[in-house]
């Protein structure tokens, strides 16, 4: 459908009082890549008349040293064409100082802040010193940093400088000590070294250069209106945006589901035989062999991988065992499903498999029919817009940043190899009678201790995505665990967990403060939270013991447990009266309370052997 005609169409519905069905057929385009850029940004326009504002929308404050109308009105387009609908307000141009400062304790409405700098302060000034320029452009980010923490804005996303046109001393001397692009980049790297350690950073640099400054920036654009962007730029500086505002809230994806045939190697398996199939050599082969070697490297970041193939099962296992060029091996995958089920239903088994919900999930696929199916049937599974062409299948896959995140600790780079062990433990289930059985053979061993310095980045990484397994859902920032760990009498733990198969690393943690003003000595559970890769293992028990005693040593008579429903922790729903706690009658309209006495009288069973050291 042409420009006019989509638009058209909208807003007919949306006269006709059919907005909600407008709204869909909008997020349709949007999520199919159907629209040209200038089109995301009338399509933004369009949201901004149809669409009110709600409570669950993510509200992000945008402030810039530019114009960003238009920006704004992308990024809500390109977000709600992703299933998050934004509420974006915009600052006024070149006041992000002011307007931090005139934020009060009543109008931060806010979720994330998104800082944009400009370049002109900063290339223009050539009176001063190129490194007095740098130390001057850092001072006013910091200072807004500073303002916004004292607002109690904890995630920022703050994009980085760039450069139009290499400058008068042209592409040699440009980037060399004094040259424009030498000054970005040195700029750049300092505002990196800066940030606070849960800020997520836009390296602008990156997102032009690989569309083309050319074709990124509009001179003309940004003379008339102080705005830069051309309208390719603006849609590719939102999809890096949206994929900051992500890792800033949900986290990165965590598992990336693939086709076999003509996705990971070239022909049919079922026709051309384990070695007749396209992998190494000749150009497409080549470019199957790339596409599998990115796919080794997001394991080793802690991307978990998994197949979902039409195949018989046998045929789909043999070119991993029998093709001499395949990079992948079937112990990459956490978990492989070769059938000729449809394929939502093996996303569905995949999901129960790996313990992991199904939005989560990043679904690629050369078949547009299927990849029809799982959006039509599994809307809440991202899937790629596979190109026809197998070389770009790398490149698509690395824009979409379905798998940016803040940080990568020791714990990313070790989950495929858990998820492996994991067959592992399942697949040895089968030989015991009872669940207690199991549990036994497994020979899990726990160290709980408090939480300190080295594991706070990863505390904070669990905090921000894990939701079946935690009981209050609260998203705290690295500065939040600080303030509790600072708090007198609280009780913070992380729980590390061995088997007999391998090292889970840290799956659990519990921040405690005490309740003020209390009759007792009363201490609430404000955070509890464990991987859902030791869920039914009853670490949650031995954990729940530990809390206990470290409270009774600290004198606490009750231990207060909080549950707040956040329509994905359904799991826990009923884990404080399990673990012996009573419902307290002091219940809000969102959080449920639950009191034990201390010291435990009934202490639960744990099949977890705790460690000392």
């Amino acid at each position: 459908m042409d420009r006019a005609g989509l638009f058209g169409d909208l807003g007919t519905l949306r006269k006709q009082g059919r907005t909600e069905e407008a709204l869909r057929a909008l997020r349709t385009v949007l999520r199919n890549h159907e629209l040209a850029p200038e089109d995301i940004e009338h399509a933004g326009r369009f949201l901004a008349k149809a669409r009110r504002a709600r409570e669950r929308d993510l509200r992000v404050r945008l402030l810039a040293q530019c114009t960003t109308t238009w920006l704004t009105n992308v990024l809500e387009a390109v977000s709600f064409g992703r299933s998050v609908e934004l509420s974006v307000m915009q600052g006024e141009f070149d006041n992000v100082i002011q307007d931090l400062a005139a934020i009060g304790a009543t109008n931060n409405k806010s979720d994330i802040l998104v800082l944009l700098p400009w370049n002109q302060r900063l290339l223009d000034n050539y009176a001063r010193a190129a490194t007095a320029r740098i130390d001057d452009e850092l001072a006013f980010w910091r200072e807004a940093w500073r303002l916004a923490h004292e607002r109690g804005i904890t995630k920022i996303i703050q994009i980085g400088y760039d450069w139009v046109a290499p400058g008068a001393r042209g592409q040699q001397l440009g980037g060399r000590p004094g040259g424009d692009v030498a000054l970005i980049r040195e700029l750049n790297e300092a505002l990196r070294r800066a940030l606070p350690r849960d800020a997520f950073f836009v390296d602008l640099e990156q997102v032009s250069g690989m569309t083309g400054r050319l074709g990124f920036y509009d001179p003309r654009q940004y003379h008339w209106t102080k705005q830069p962007f051309s309208q390719r730029g603006l849609v590719d500086l939102s999809q890096q945006l949206f994929a900051g505002i992500r890792a800033s809230t949900t986290g990165a994806k965590k598992i990336l589901v693939v086709d076999l045939d003509n996705t990971l190697w070239g022909g049919v398996v079922g026709e051309l035989g384990p070695q007749g199939v396209r992998v190494g050599d000749g150009p497409d082969g080549e470019a199957f062999l790339s596409f599998q070697q990115h796919l080794k490297a997001l394991t080793r970041r802690g991307v978990l991988l998994a197949v979902a193939s039409k195949n018989n099962g046998a045929d789909a296992r043999e070119p991993f065992e029998k093709h001499h060029s395949m990079n992948l091996s079937l112990s990459d995958f956490a978990a492989f499903e070769a059938s000729w089920e449809p394929k939502a239903t093996m996303l569905q088994r995949i999901a129960d498999t790996v313990g992991l919900g199904l939005d989560s999930f990043v679904f690629f696929d050369d078949n547009p029919a299927e990849r029809e199916h799982i959006r039509q049937a599994l809307p809440e599974v991202e899937v790629v817009e596979v190109p026809a062409e197998p070389a770009e299948y790398t490149r698509v896959l690395q824009l979409g940043g379905w798998f940016e995140s803040i940080t990568l600790t020791a714990e990313d780079q070790m989950r495929s190899e858990q998820y492996a062990v994991q067959r592992l433990r399942t697949e040895s289930r089968t030989g015991f009678g009872t669940i207690d059985d199991y549990l036994t053979s497994l020979e899990m061993r726990a160290l709980v201790k408090p939480l300190d310095e080295a594991d706070l980045p990863r505390v904070v990484q669990l905090l921000g995505k894990t939701n079946q397994f935690n009981l209050t859902t609260r998203r705290h920032s690295e500065e939040d665990v600080r303030r509790m760990l600072s708090s007198t009498g609280s009780v913070c733990i992380t729980v590390r967990m061995k088997d007999r198969f391998g090292d889970h690393g840290l799956v659990a943690c519990a921040l405690a403060v005490p309740v003020e003003a209390s009759e007792v000595p009363c201490l609430r559970i404000d955070t509890w939270l464990m991987s859902c890769r030791v869920i039914g293992r009853s670490l949650e028990h031995l954990t729940l013991l530990e809390l206990a005693a470290r409270a009774s040593a600290l004198g606490y008579r009750l231990l207060v447990g909080e549950y707040i429903a956040s329509g994905k922790n359904q799991l826990v729903a009923a884990l404080y009266i399990e673990l012996g706690f009573d419902a307290a009658a002091d219940d809000h309209a969102d959080a449920r309370y639950y009191h034990l006495s201390l010291p435990c009288s009934n202490p639960v069973r744990t099949f977890v052997m705790l460690e000392t050291n």
